[in-house]
């Protein structure tokens, strides 16, 4: 039976998004580079090559579309974020030159990048447990634990989620008292 949320349909498509991901950032990137500026075929048809390898690739393809909704989901919660202080007042103006200007941006930047090496392990290692998780016993093979499960729980372990506000809190307490920005710190 068809159902409104019947997204079953959509799975024939997994292997589109990250060719389209992959040629779309890989020639972005050949472009900003200067040589390439002049030679935009040269970059179109390099990023087309590596995207089909990467299409050739099954590890490649999976850890894609493993890190794609996560990607999506930390990108709404900034764009919440910032709406969220737009809408207690602060401008526009202000928002920008903190993430520009001030001596944070360089913190900033390098949480974003971190959280996204994050996301990119996180996304791989499950892939790669789950590409060895099947079990073979007798006739009938079942699916063995995979470790996505495991590495979830220990990145959102209360714990581990406490230890790293606790670095967190001391990091920006121990910038305020000696008067160093934290990008200095680390």
């Amino acid at each position: 039976m068809a159902t409104l949320l019947d997204m079953s349909i959509i799975s024939k498509f997994d292997a589109v998004f990250p060719f389209l991901l992959i040629l779309l950032v890989t020639y972005a990137v050949l472009s900003k580079i200067e040589i390439f500026k002049e030679r935009q075929a040269t970059a179109g048809i390099i990023a087309f090559i590596i995207a089909v390898m990467t299409l050739m690739s099954p590890i490649a393809t999976k850890t894609i579309n493993m890190m794609a909704p996560w990607f999506i989901l930390f990108l709404t919660f900034g764009i919440f974020l910032l709406i969220g202080y737009q809408a207690l007042g602060v401008p526009e103006s202000s928002i920008k030159e903190i993430l520009t200007d001030s001596p944070y941006s360089k913190t900033i930047i390098w949480w974003i990048i971190i959280i996204a090496i994050i996301i990119g392990i996180g996304s791989l290692a499950t892939v790669l447990s789950q590409r060895d998780a099947t079990i073979t016993q007798g006739t009938t093979e079942e699916a063995a634990p995979t470790e996505y499960t495991g590495f979830w729980q220990i990145i959102t372990n209360p714990k581990v989620v406490g230890v790293a506000l606790i670095f967190l809190i001391a990091m920006f307490t121990i910038s305020k008292l000696a008067g160093v920005p934290p990008e200095a710190i680390g």
